[in-house]
């Protein structure tokens, strides 16, 4: 931009500024006093037409002249006191992005600090709880398999239930491992196959069960892009619990479809299981939070937090809806990236567990 088109542009607007109104204010108090008196002066000293003239022309002159440098000297001031606000505004933005700088630094020193309090308490987990866990579960076991017959029926039952407890504290512990390691380390994004993972998951957990037959509705390719290690956790734990929640049905069926929102890429898996009470979702992410009984379908509570909190890594949302009795739909978004352009997932198919499986 030229230097005449950008003071022209600076002068607009500020136009309606005190100072612009200053401006033409002044100009218009010394144009008038500048006409009037000189009318009458000229008029004073002149007697003939001619000499009127002829002063006339000067004193026109001299009211360019004297006009052009007041002007100038009030624009000057009016540029002067534009550019002193831009660098008052540019000063301030400078400050906001040092205080910011300063909050980030601050928030970035605490979040490592939770980072080496979350390591030492893993293994802390680790170590220190399974090494007496370790002892405990192996004093059940040798006097299972050396006093069982010596004890009454009461001493076998607690047995059992020392045995069953010990098991139960173990998985707690494998379910706090996971939960801490699966969200660590660096984000590696890249397309992810979501129907890949899902097929591959469904033909793990037929190999399992022969007996179950889901009918799996999911699509030849579903991409999105994100870590491939935690997106696959992600999938798996949502698969597993739609497989679990499904399992008194004689007709189980589960589907993975794609659902985009604006500037994310989006999929849904969804089932006819159980579901669950919509006035209870709050403590579907909260660990160890569970809203079905243990001896209905067993689990730790763990699988549903891990999922949020890959979904929040990936600074995605994820929307959770379900029906008593009718089953439970898990939408998942994530932001999308330059270049993907919301990869169409390929027609649906349907899936048997036995094709799966194969």
């Amino acid at each position: 931009m030229s230097d005449s088109r950008l003071f022209w542009q600076r002068l607009w607007q500020r136009w309606a500024d005190r100072g612009a109104a200053g401006i033409v204010l002044t100009y218009l108090v010394v144009a008038s006093l500048w006409i009037g008196f000189s009318d009458l002066a000229v008029e004073a000293v002149f007697h003939s037409s001619e000499a009127i003239v002829h002063a006339s022309l000067i004193k026109g002159w001299l009211f360019v002249i004297v006009t052009a440098v007041m002007l100038y000297a009030l624009i000057t001031k009016l540029l002067q006191r534009i550019d002193d606000a831009h660098a008052a505004q540019r000063r301030e933005r400078a400050n906001q992005r040092q205080r910011l700088e300063r909050m980030v630094r601050a928030r970035t020193a605490e979040l490592e600090a939770a980072n080496a309090e979350l390591d030492a308490f893993t293994y802390a987990v680790s170590h220190d709880l399974r090494a007496p866990l370790r002892a405990m579960s192996g004093f059940a076991r040798a006097l299972e398999e050396d006093q069982r017959d010596a004890l009454d029926d009461a001493g076998r039952m607690y047995l059992d239930q020392i045995t069953t407890a010990s098991a139960h504290m173990g998985a707690l512990i494998d379910a706090l491992l996971t939960l801490s390691r699966t969200t660590r380390g660096e984000l590696d994004p890249l397309p992810v196959d979501i129907a890949e993972i899902t097929r591959r998951q469904l033909s793990l957990l037929a190999a399992q069960q022969p007996e179950r037959r889901v009918d799996a509705q999911l699509p030849e390719t579903l991409t999105v892009h994100g870590d491939p290690r935690m997106l696959e956790a992600l999938v798996t734990n949502l698969i597993d619990n739609a497989w679990k929640y499904t399992g008194e049905r004689p007709n189980a069926e589960i589907r993975l479809t794609r659902e985009d929102d604006d500037g994310h890429d989006g999929f849904v898996i969804e089932d006819n299981g159980a579901g669950f009470d919509m006035r209870h979702a709050g403590a579907l992410f909260t660990p160890f939070q569970r809203l079905h009984r243990q001896d209905e379908f067993p689990g730790i509570g763990v699988g549903l937090a891990t999922v949020q909190r890959i979904v929040t890594r990936h600074g995605g949302k994820i929307e959770a809806a379900g029906v008593v009795g009718q089953g439970a739909r898990f939408r998942i978004l994530l932001p999308r990236r330059s270049g993907s352009a919301a990869d169409s997932a390929a027609p649906a198919s349907d899936v048997s567990t036995e094709d799966a499986a194969r």
